[in-house]
């Protein structure tokens, strides 16, 4: 039996005889899309969202899967930690820990309360700012304010966490599929409608290929939305790693047996080859996939038969990796988001934003 992601894939990119299932299933997606549309509007009349003391900033997309929010999360908290101010950042837990708290990495349990992305945040923030996580991001963005009242809270995957208001909105596009592929869910990978990216304060265009331009994608955004400044930023390998944290000086030349859980996996496949790996093989596991002890010895076992010297995976999936046994010597390749566009306005318009708050705190 098929993974039901997979099946889904399949759906929406409309691959081979699931591509009827796809068109079947449009008229539902137009209802799907009509709902969050009708729940978007419900909580931004009125006086229907709760609103912080602090600014708050959402860096969201309109489509399920991976477009990189999170790398660009981390790039702007570490942005506005440089620029002096004192930065939470929020996420959503769906691990064993269920109320807000503030992610300590102290020891190997407390990782397996939390998924990948929460960890992933805290390791790569770790001095430059506090990650809270919780069932519910209003939660846990009110235990940062009241425990730490930092200068500016950051939303990652906020886009659709209507019940917290947002002071900034950043939406995140996919180079590869900015508006989605076959519509809106469950026949496509859209969660709301495109028009919705007119919301946007900032657009920020993610995963550029080597070599390629994101202006046709700036002139289709401005169709949504023309006011709202554009990022782009290519995601480039900047090396290798063990789990263990030693750095590698050199790229390995043997073969290499790649895995991962991510929601793109063929970026995953992509960086490394454009970073000169030789990949016997991808094995892709499901988005957030949790690894056990048996999922290392069957990866072992595929990397003896097809005469692969070694493991790599990613930087959000070697978090989970740690406490298994014999994953130290698995290979991580590491990579730093090359920014450009108009970051001069986003990061301007979120200092004024935090100079006004600052004003208005002391009346």
């Amino acid at each position: 039996m098929k993974r039901p992601d997979r099946i889904f894939n399949k759906i929406a990119s409309r691959e081979g005889y699931y591509a009827w299932l796809g068109w079947i299933l449009m008229p539902f997606g137009w209802l799907y899309g009509s709902l969050a549309a009708l729940r978007r509007m419900w909580f931004e009349s009125g006086s229907k969202q709760f609103r912080l003391p602090v600014p708050v900033i959402s860096v969201g997309n309109i489509e399920v899967g991976g477009t990189g929010k999170t790398s660009v999360t981390i790039w702007l908290a570490r942005r506005i930690a440089g620029m002096g101010y004192s930065v939470a950042v929020i996420a959503r837990n769906f691990g064993k820990r269920e109320s807000a708290c503030r992610v300590r990495l102290d020891n190997a349990d407390v990782r397996e309360e939390f998924t990948d992305e929460v960890l992933l945040l805290a390791e790569s923030l770790l001095g430059k700012a506090r990650v809270y996580a919780g069932r519910s991001k209003t939660e846990a963005s009110i235990r940062a304010f009241r425990e730490d009242n930092p200068d500016i809270i950051i939303v990652d995957d906020g886009f659709q966490h209507l019940k917290l208001h947002r002071d900034i909105e950043i939406i995140v596009l996919d180079f590869s599929n900015p508006f989605g592929q076959g519509g809106i869910l469950p026949s496509g990978t859209l969660r709301e409608f495109p028009s919705f990216i007119s919301r946007a304060d900032h657009i920020w265009i993610n995963r550029i290929a080597t070599g390629m331009s994101a202006e046709w994608i700036k002139r289709r955004v401005s169709d949504y939305n023309w006011k709202a400044s554009v990022q782009f930023s290519r995601i480039q390998p900047t090396g290798v790693r063990l789990v263990s944290g030693r750095r590698l000086s050199d790229i390995p030349e043997a073969p290499v047996l790649a895995f991962c859980g991510i929601g793109k996996p063929e970026s995953f496949r992509n960086s490394l080859e454009e970073a000169g790996f030789s990949i016997r093989k991808l094995v892709v596991f499901p988005d957030h996939h949790v690894y056990s002890s048996e999922d290392i010895e069957q990866l072992k076992e595929i990397m003896r038969k097809k005469r692969a010297a070694a493991l790599i995976t990613t930087e959000k999936d070697a978090v989970k990796l740690t406490g298994i046994a014999d994953t130290c010597d698995i290979l991580v390749q590491t990579m730093n988001l090359e920014v450009e566009g108009a970051i001069p306005e986003l990061l301007d318009d979120i200092q004024k934003t935090i100079i006004r708050f600052r004003v208005l705190q002391d009346r």
